[in-house]
C-alpha cells in the first residue's frame, strides 16, 4: 500500500501521457484525411478550371475566325450621314 502511496503520481501522469498520444494520433489521422480530400477536391478545381479555359478558348477562337471572315468580305461597313444600312 506504501508503494502505491509513493508512486502515484507517477503512474497517473503516465496514464494520462498514454490517452494524450492516443488523443494525438486521432488528431493526425484526422487531419491526414483532411489533407488528401483537400488535395483531391484542388485536383478536380484544376480539371474544372482547365476544361473552362478550353471551352473559352475555343469560343475566342471561333469569334475570332468569323470576325476575321466578316472582315475579308467586306462585310463591315461604316455607314454615314448619305448612307443608310439595310432594313
Amino acid at each position: 500500500m506504501t508503494e502505491i502511496r509513493e508512486f502515484w503520481a507517477m503512474v497517473a501522469a503516465a496514464i494520462g501521457f498514454g490517452v494524450w498520444l492516443v488523443r494525438l494520433e486521432a488528431r493526425v489521422n484526422a487531419n491526414a484525411k483532411e489533407i488528401a480530400r483537400l488535395e483531391a477536391q484542388m485536383e478536380e478545381d484544376r480539371r474544372d478550371a482547365k476544361d473552362s479555359r478550353r471551352e473559352t478558348h475555343e469560343l475566342l477562337r471561333e469569334v475570332q475566325r468569323d470576325i476575321k471572315l466578316l472582315l475579308g468580305r467586306g462585310a463591315v461597313q461604316h455607314w454615314s450621314e448619305k448612307t443608310h444600312p439595310p432594313r
